[in-house]
């Protein structure tokens, strides 16, 4: 094991259930997604509420010289469905304008534990060992690792039609400049089985379900990072 049972006991280690009394909150964020050093995207990001349904809405659209090359936007949708302050995936849904064949969609039985997947031209399903979480709400399991007090968690990552294991650790806090305002945050690291990239999130505390920055690594090639420019609480 790489980890020492003296580390285990100050480590709490933990696979979160669905979350509860997080109460969410709808926004509407901008963000710059830089790659390197160079500003290629803008991004905006939205939490609403219908009914019982909360959704995340991305958008991305190359920006600058890169919009000479690139001029398709990029769209990404996590519905949940919310019962008692309980919420777990509904459907994920990404599209890309002038591409057909990055369609993805996936809608989650949780009475029947399946996912109906369809991925690069093809249906099938996939069976859900535990609760699962992806790009968009990962940020409630933040709020939920918080509001537990976990350090850490290891859980069911949706990624490219399918499920894997990924890892998310609380490994300390920073301090951000945005607009000229110093923020102190949290920051979270992921890490997932088959993939060579690492996440780091960056959080103010008392606002997880928004994240200030995200940045990716990955060996060879150039750090990404989307950054916070504004956000609209509604």
């Amino acid at each position: 094991m790489y980890r020492t049972v003296i580390l285990l006991l100050t480590i709490f280690l933990a696979v979160p259930g669905v979350a509860e009394d997080i109460r969410l909150t709808p926004y509407q964020a901008s963000y710059a997604l830089y790659r390197g050093k160079l500003n290629i995207a803008s991004t905006e990001l939205s939490l609403d509420q219908s009914g019982r349904y909360w959704r995340w809405r991305q958008t991305s659209k190359a920006k600058g010289i890169y919009a000479l090359f690139i001029n398709q936007k990029l769209y990404a949708e996590t519905t949940l469905l919310g019962l008692e302050n309980q919420y777990r995936i509904h459907n994920i849904l990404l599209m890309d304008d002038e591409d057909d064949d990055r369609f993805e969609n996936a809608r989650f039985d949780w009475n029947n534990r399946q996912i109906d997947i369809q991925y690069k031209n093809k249906r099938y399903t996939e069976t859900m060992p535990g609760e699962v979480y992806n790009a968009h709400n990962i940020h409630l399991l933040v709020a939920n690792m918080l509001n537990q007090n976990l350090q850490e968690s290891v859980f069911y990552y949706y990624r490219r039609g399918k499920l894997v294991k990924s890892r998310l650790k609380r490994t300390g806090k920073s301090t951000l400049e945005i607009n000229k305002k110093r923020i102190e945050v949290l920051v979270f690291e992921q890490t997932t089985e088959g993939s060579s990239s690492k996440y780091k999130y960056f959080y103010d505390p008392e606002k997880p379900l928004l994240p200030i920055k995200i940045e990716r690594t990955k060996p060879e090639k150039k750090t990404t990072v989307m950054l916070l420019q504004s956000v609209e609480w509604r």
